[in-house]
């Protein structure tokens, strides 16, 4: 027994004739709740199993269509697209799988532009790329000078040289653009500037440079090891500085905007290094091997971030052709879905707008 009620949130509340219930003497009929009927329209679309009998015309066809949908639950939209295969791989777009799957989707599989349309979420590609010139130039005219290896004695004829190189370059951009540059470049009172990090760290090093090669193209087959043995694996990629050494080793460096990846997601340095070794075997007459190498960063505090010490460098290089291996397999089995490594990068993503990331974080 109830009785209407709009007041609240209740739609109906108990009658006040329920304390007389028992004393009248009435016979109770029990309803079986599984056979009712229903009456109204959003009973029959809201409880399972759903109902189109108290539907009509428009209604009744809205819920045909929405029947006939494929289930939300179905693989294709869970970014499973089947067999794919795009080699040779380009080592960043490696990395970017592994950052988020969905993102190298978007971005190579689909070729979406990116939506990078306000100043912010340019300029940190923008200084990445005159990072890049600045020290081509210098270390191509420091080579042209007859220098190789930048050591405690010749550092201010590198400090020196690299003013004047680094000069019209500067006057390329607009006045406060050119003086953050530069400062970011040269430092200030607080702050050493990258110039010198770059410096130092060759010149604080005992080992003495035979060539240097700049913006060097990695291109070809090349063999990784993985948990299951020995693969071979097209891959492309460009080297931002390779120095080969008079100890037979190679150094090196990967110049970045903002922050190096993390650990999780770092491919391009390690495997740059270990390609590095195979395509240069017999350059001078003798094989390679990877000596160092780290990360020259604009945003991060540590400015440069080795890539390993002496005796961990063999198991960064072992895990790496690990992770890369791991994301050829995925992407030749065409499993894309959003899974990204770190989810606050979800919010400056350029490829948001075309994203499912309503089901991050499902499973």
């Amino acid at each position: 027994m109830s009785t209407f009620s709009l007041e609240d949130d209740a739609i109906v509340s108990p009658s006040v004739f329920l304390d007389d219930l028992e004393a009248a003497g009435l016979p109770v009929e029990r309803i079986d709740g599984e056979k009712r009927s229903r009456v109204f329209p959003a009973e029959a679309i809201s409880e399972d199993p759903v109902d189109s009998g108290p539907l009509a015309g428009a209604a009744a066809a809205w819920l045909a269509l929405r029947q006939s949908r494929t289930e939300a639950s179905v693989a294709m939209f869970r970014g499973m697209i089947g067999s794919y295969d795009r080699s040779p791989y380009s080592v960043g777009s490696l990395e970017t799988y592994l950052e988020c799957p969905f993102k190298f989707f978007a971005k190579h599989v689909l070729s979406l532009d990116e939506e990078r349309d306000d100043e912010e979420a340019r300029r940190p590609r923008t200084q990445g790329v005159f990072l890049h010139r600045v020290f081509q130039a210098f270390f191509e005219e420091w080579g042209r000078a007859g220098h190789r290896t930048i050591t405690l004695d010749n550092l201010p004829e590198a400090r020196s040289l690299f003013a004047r190189v680094v000069t019209p370059l500067l006057e390329e951009l607009a006045e406060g653009e050119a003086a953050l540059e530069r400062n970011r470049l040269f430092g200030t009172a607080a702050a050493e500037g990258l110039a010198e990090i770059v410096f130092r760290v060759e010149a604080e090093s005992d080992a003495e440079v035979t060539e240097r090669l700049l913006e060097h193209r990695l291109e070809g087959e090349f063999e990784m090891q993985g948990a299951e043995g020995p693969r071979q694996v097209g891959l492309t990629g460009v080297a931002d500085r390779i120095d080969l050494l008079q100890d037979g080793t190679l150094r090196v460096i990967d110049y970045k905007s903002g922050r190096p990846p993390t650990t999780k997601r770092m491919l391009q340095l390690p495997i740059y290094s270990m390609c590095a070794t195979r395509q240069l075997a017999g350059r001078h007459g003798r094989s390679w091997s990877v000596g160092e190498g780290g990360y020259i960063a604009f945003r991060d505090p540590r400015r440069f971030v080795a890539l390993a010490d002496r005796n961990g460098l063999d198991q960064v290089l072992a895990d790496a052709q690990v992770r890369l291996l791991t994301a050829v397999d995925e992407i030749r089995a065409g499993r894309f879905p959003v899974i990204p490594l770190e989810p606050f990068r979800c919010t400056f993503c350029s490829y948001a707008n075309v994203c499912r990331k309503d089901y991050v974080g499902d499973e």
